[in-house]
C-alpha cells in the first residue's frame, strides 16, 4: 500500500495487498498443476517393466545351462537384457522430462530429477547407472507418492494464505472505503460532536490495524503440518513474495494504513482543541 498525503485532510491509496493475492492465487494454480505432472509421472512409471534385469540373469542362467548353448548366444541374452533395462530408465527419464521437469525450480534434467526426488534416484535413474535396478521401480513409485503429497499440502498452504489475505483485504477495503467518503467533508465544516465521532471512528480503525497486525505476525511464525511434512509460513511467504519490494507486503499495508489513520487523528485533535 502507498499513501500519499495530498493536502491536510485528503488521502488516496494504492495496495500492495491486491498483489499479494493475485500472487497467491496464480502460484496456487501452478503447484495443484505440479501436483497433477507427478500423479501423470507416477502413472507413467508404474507402466515401466521393472523385470527386465531379473529376467535377464535367468534367462542368462538357463542358457549356461543348456547343452550346446554357444558363448556368443550367452553374450546376446546379457546384450539383450541390458539394452532393455537401460530403455526402461530412459523411459522414466522421459516421463520426468514431460510431467514434472516444467515446474522444476533446477535447470537440468538431472538437477531436475535430483531436486524433486533425491540425489540418489536421480544417479541410480542416469545413464551412467547402466539400468533399471531390481528394486528400484518400487523406491521410485514411493518417492513420487511421497512428492505428490508434499506439492499438494503446498498448494493447500497457498490457497490458505490466499484465504487470509482476502480476509484483511476486505477490511482494509472498509476502512479506505471510509477515508475516502469521510475527505470528501472538510474538518472546518464538521462541528464538535462530529469531531469527535471521527476522532472516536479513527481510533477503532486503528484497534482492528493493531489487531490484524497481530494476526498477521502470529500466522507468520505459525507452521502447517499434516503429518507428513510441515511448511512454515515465514518459508511459504518467501517463496511467494521474495521478488516483492516488501517482504510483508500486507504487514508494510497495515503500517502505512495505520500512519495514515494517526496523521488523520492528529488533524482531529487538533480541530478540537482549536473549538474548546
Amino acid at each position: 500500500m502507498t499513501l500519499k498525503q495530498t493536502s491536510a485532510e485528503t488521502t488516496t491509496v494504492e495496495r500492495r495487498t491486491a498483489d499479494a493475492i493475485e500472487r497467491a492465487e496464480a502460484e496456487r494454480d501452478r503447484i495443484e498443476e505440479k501436483a497433477t505432472a507427478f500423479e501423470e509421472f507416477g502413472e507413467r512409471v508404474r507402466e515401466v517393466s521393472a523385470d527386465a534385469g531379473q529376467q535377464g540373469g535367468g534367462a542368462t542362467a538357463s542358457a549356461n545351462g543348456r547343452l550346446g548353448q554357444s558363448a556368443g548366444s550367452t553374450l546376446a541374452v546379457g546384450t539383450a537384457t541390458g539394452t532393455a533395462s537401460a530403455s526402461a530408465a530412459e523411459s522414466v527419464r522421459e516421463a520426468f522430462t514431460e510431467t514434472v521437469l516444467p515446474y522444476a525450480d533446477a535447470g537440468t534434467l538431472s538437477e531436475a530429477m535430483a531436486d524433486e526426488l533425491s540425489a540418489e534416484l536421480a544417479a541410480a535413474l542416469s545413464p551412467a547407472a547402466g539400468g533399471f535396478a531390481p528394486g528400484l521401480k518400487a523406491q521410485l513409485v514411493s518417492r513420487i507418492e511421497a512428492r505428490r503429497k508434499e506439492v499438494g499440502l503446498l498448494a493447500d498452504a497457498i490457497g490458505a494464505e490466499r484465504d487470509r489475505i482476502r480476509e484483511v483485504a476486505d477490511e482494509l477495503d472498509a476502512i479506505t472505503e471510509w477515508l475516502a467518503d469521510a475527505d470528501e467533508t472538510p474538518l472546518l465544516q464538521l462541528g464538535f460532536e462530529e469531531l469527535r465521532e471521527r476522532h472516536d471512528r479513527l481510533a477503532s480503525f486503528r484497534e482492528t490495524c493493531d489487531r490484524l497486525a497481530d494476526e498477521r505476525q502470529s500466522a507468520v511464525r505459525g507452521t502447517q503440518n499434516d503429518g507428513l511434512t510441515g511448511i512454515r509460513e515465514s518459508e511459504l511467504l518467501d517463496h511467494l513474495y521474495g521478488e516483492f519490494e516488501a517482504d510483508y507486503p500486507v504487514l508494510a499495508d497495515l503500517a502505512e494504513l495505520d500512519a495514515a489513520l494517526a496523521d488523520c487523528q492528529r488533524a482531529v485533535r487538533s480541530h478540537l482543541c482549536a473549538r474548546v
